[in-house]
């Protein structure tokens, strides 16, 4: 099987969607929508007359766990995530957070990926118990190392359910919990390998009480494995392989905070005094805190530094640059037409018919996407990094065909 290397044509223009836009405006949350009760609604318009807070529908519980690492002699500990339990209502969506807000784990990561040969560079990643897109955090207790192949597996299965029940044309509230099993001790070089993202999902008809759910709908056990990370394993709790789930074009109505530089006062307050605490609630807008114990997290890199981390990164390592920076919903639009393509030309070539690059950018961190849609050479060298994604991606993918390179 023979390597193809995409370079740009001598003569491009830069497509529409790369032109320069206008500055962002600050986000604004959106407004709440009242589909409950008459009564109900009366309770609400009492609570702004008292000046009292109006209690939101959506409910999203996270408990962590401490994970020790680093050498026996001098033992680390840092919060990882646990148990997430949601209440997800689609009428009363909150925004979400990617892991480049977190640094409080970025030398947990750099621990595991050290004693771990094969999970070095994006082969193992922190990975959401509550995906972004769907409202999750990026503090540490909604936040757990797991490999690339289990990390796709979730999204591919137990997140694409719940953001086809949200997202879709029905619109339906869930309930979704996902519990961690396995390592919380990487100490020395033994630690073990593997853990398994224990998921659930129940519809939820009264989105006024959190305990009144359905019966399980939906299961999926996905497997994580640092010694073969990219592994792709999810299994229902009967023991049945997951089927991947395509959610091709449902995006979320409030799009995550790609970085730290782009959270409001109060999140970055939170981000930066994340306490220690191994409970964590958000409710009404609110997150609340069993203790109040800090933990390090680092500071934001400035806009010089991610373009410059970005440039290096896309000069060695463009495959890596785009499976870094590529969000779920434009990863599950490479997926599908991967899976439907024999050929890799042909399956490079849709790609590059549909609005996925312009997408890929717009999902970049904020000042990487300005240059880009500036920058012609910049657009280009991402656009070819993302062909040979694909690329590595649909060898994977067609590991088993004979033929699938020309």
């Amino acid at each position: 099987m023979h390597q193809q290397t995409h370079k740009p044509a001598q003569s491009r223009h830069l497509p529409a969607a790369s032109q320069p836009t206008q500055k962002k405006e600050p986000f604004t949350p959106p407004s709440f929508t009242d589909n409950r009760p008459a009564a109900v609604a009366q309770q609400k318009l009492q609570a702004m007359a008292n000046g009292s807070p109006i209690q939101q529908k959506t409910v999203v519980k996270n408990i962590g766990q401490w994970c020790n690492y680093g050498n026996p002699s001098s033992v680390k500990q840092v919060i990882v995530g646990r148990n997430m339990d949601a209440w997800l209502d689609p009428n009363d969506l909150t925004r979400g957070q990617a892991v480049g807000v977190n640094a409080s784990q970025n030398d947990l990561m750099a621990w595991i990926k050290g004693i771990y040969p094969k999970a070095k560079g994006v082969k193992s990643v922190k990975g959401h118990l509550l995906n972004d897109n769907l409202g999750g955090t990026a503090l540490n207790n909604n936040l757990y190392p797991i490999s690339k192949g289990a990390n796709g597996m979730h999204l591919s299965t137990a997140e694409n359910y719940v953001k086809k029940a949200m997202w879709g044309t029905k619109k339906r509230a869930v309930n979704y919990s996902v519990r961690v099993a396995g390592a919380t001790d990487y100490t020395g070089t033994k630690g073990n390998a593997k853990a398994t993202f224990i998921t659930s999902v129940r519809p939820w008809e009264d989105v006024n009480d959190t305990s009144k759910v359905g019966a399980v709908e939906y299961t999926a056990n996905i497997v994580s494995d640092f010694g073969d990370p990219i592994k792709r394993t999810s299994f229902d709790m009967g023991g049945k392989a997951n089927e991947n789930i395509a959610a091709t074009g449902l995006k979320p109505a409030i799009p995550p905070a790609k970085g730290a530089l782009g959270l409001r006062s109060e999140e970055s307050t939170l981000r930066n005094k994340q306490p220690g605490a191994l409970d964590m609630e958000v409710k009404g807008g609110k997150i609340t805190y069993n203790s109040s114990a800090p933990t390090a997290t680092g500071t934001a890199p400035g806009d010089l530094e991610i373009m410059l981390k970005a440039k290096e990164m896309l000069n060695k390592t463009p495959g890596d640059f785009i499976d870094e920076h590529i969000d779920d919903s434009t990863r599950g639009m490479v997926e599908d037409i991967i899976a439907k393509h024999t050929k890799l030309v042909m399956a490079q070539q849709e790609v590059d018919s549909t609005t996925i690059m312009g997408e890929l950018v717009d999902g970049l961190p904020d000042f990487v996407a300005e240059v880009a849609k500036k920058d012609s050479g910049l657009w280009w060298q991402i656009h070819d990094a993302l062909l040979n994604f694909v690329q590595s991606e649909f060898e994977y993918y067609h590991e088993d065909d004979i033929d699938n390179d020309d």
